[in-house]
C-alpha cells in the first residue's frame, strides 16, 4: 500500500474536527475479517483474563472469519479494563493466543459489579487521544499509559465542565467515555460526519485534523474492512476533538487542505524503518520514524505480506 497511490477527498468539517477520506483500490477481500467489537457482540470470540496486566489471551471461536484487532481497541471487564497493544489477526478456530495489553484503569483488580472477572464483555471504544495511542504503540510503557489516561480524562472533563470520573471506578478510561453528557456531545459531531463515506465506495481510510493541526491517518488494504471499523474510528476522532475544544488554532496557521494531506503522505513514505515486531500467528508490524510522522505498517503473512493497515501519527 503506497500512499502516493491514495487520493484525498475533503475536508468534511464540524466545529474543530475535519475529516479527509482516503480513496484507493482494494488489495484483498475484507469480507473475511470480523472486527473485535462485532465478534464480541456475536460471541464468536473470547478475550480471557490471565492475571497478567501486560498480557491477555484471545480465542477466535468462529469457523468462518479471521478476527481483526487494532492496536488501541479497549476491552471492558476482567480484573481491569485493558487496551490491546498491537494490530493482531487471529484465524478462525484459533485456540487461545496471547496478545500484549495495557491497563487503562489503574487500581481495580477485582470483578466489577455485573461483569465477569475472567473475561471481557465488550470493545465499544478505541483510544481517543494521540498521546495515549503513542504511549501504548510506541513507548509501550504502562506508566505512561496510566499518565495519558489521566490527562485525557482531565481534558474531557474540562471541555464538558464536569468531572468525568465514574463512581464505580474513577480511573477507568472506558467508564469516563461512557458518560451520558459526553455521549450527547459526541452525537452532534457524528450527525454531521458519520455518513460521509456513504457516497465514497472506494474509501479505504481517513485522516483527521483537530484545531487546524494534522493528527492521524489510517488506511487499510480493503474498503470493506475500513467500513467495518469506521464508526469506532470516528468516535475516537470525535472524542479527541472534544478534548481539544479549549485549544484554539493559531491565527496565522494555514488551513489544512487535501493537498496538505497528500504532501504529508509523500514525506511519510520517506521514513526509515526503526523497528520490526512479529505478532504471531499472522502479522508483522514495521515502525518507521520520520521528521514529522511516525508510521506503523501492519503486514499480513496470510496475504503475502500485503499491508493490512497503515497508521500515520503526526509528531
Amino acid at each position: 500500500m503506497n500512499l502516493n497511490h491514495i487520493s484525498v477527498n475533503g475536508p468534511y468539517t464540524h466545529e474543530n474536527l475535519s475529516i479527509f477520506l482516503l480513496l484507493g483500490a482494494d488489495a484483498f477481500d475484507g469480507n473475511r475479517f470480523i472486527p473485535l467489537d462485532e465478534a464480541l457482540e456475536q460471541k464468536c470470540v473470547t478475550v480471557h483474563e490471565t492475571g497478567d496486566v501486560g498480557q491477555l489471551e484471545v480465542e477466535n471461536l468462529s469457523e468462518l472469519f479471521d478476527l481483526y484487532i487494532q492496536a488501541g481497541d479497549v476491552v471492558k471487564g476482567g480484573r481491569q479494563d485493558r487496551t490491546l497493544g498491537v494490530d493482531f489477526v487471529l484465524p478462525a478456530k484459533s485456540g487461545r493466543v496471547p496478545i500484549p495489553s495495557f491497563c487503562v484503569e489503574s487500581g481495580r483488580w477485582h470483578r466489577r459489579a455485573g461483569e465477569d472477572a475472567g473475561s471481557f464483555s465488550s470493545s465499544k471504544s478505541y483510544l481517543a487521544s494521540k498521546k495515549l495511542r503513542m504511549a501504548a504503540k510506541l513507548s509501550k510503557s504502562q506508566g505512561e499509559v496510566w499518565q495519558k489516561v489521566a490527562e485525557t480524562q482531565e481534558d474531557l472533563s474540562a471541555s464538558l465542565d464536569k468531572p468525568l470520573y465514574a463512581a464505580a471506578s474513577p480511573t477507568s478510561y472506558q467508564l469516563s467515555v461512557e458518560d451520558e453528557d459526553l455521549q450527547k456531545r459526541k452525537e452532534t459531531y457524528r450527525a454531521a460526519l458519520a455518513q460521509i463515506i456513504a457516497e465514497k465506495p472506494d474509501a479505504v481510510g481517513y485522516a483527521f485534523v483537530i484545531n487546524g493541526e494534522i493528527n492521524t491517518a489510517d488506511t487499510y488494504g480493503s474498503g470493506v474492512l475500513f467500513r467495518k471499523l469506521w464508526s469506532k474510528l470516528l468516535d475516537a476522532a470525535v472524542l479527541e476533538a472534544i478534548a481539544e475544544l479549549r485549544k484554539k488554532p493559531e491565527a496565522s496557521a494555514k488551513p489544512v487542505t487535501a493537498e496538505t494531506i497528500q504532501q504529508w503522505f509523500v514525506e511519510a513514505e520517506k521514513a526509515d524503518i526503526s523497528d520490526r515486531q512479529e505478532v504471531p500467528p499472522r502479522v508483522r508490524v514495521e515502525t518507521r520514524r520520520g521528521e514529522k510522522t511516525v508510521v506503523f505498517d501492519t503486514r499480513d503473512h496470510g496475504f503475502a505480506d500485503a499491508v493490512l493497515h497503515k497508521n500515520l501519527v503526526a509528531n
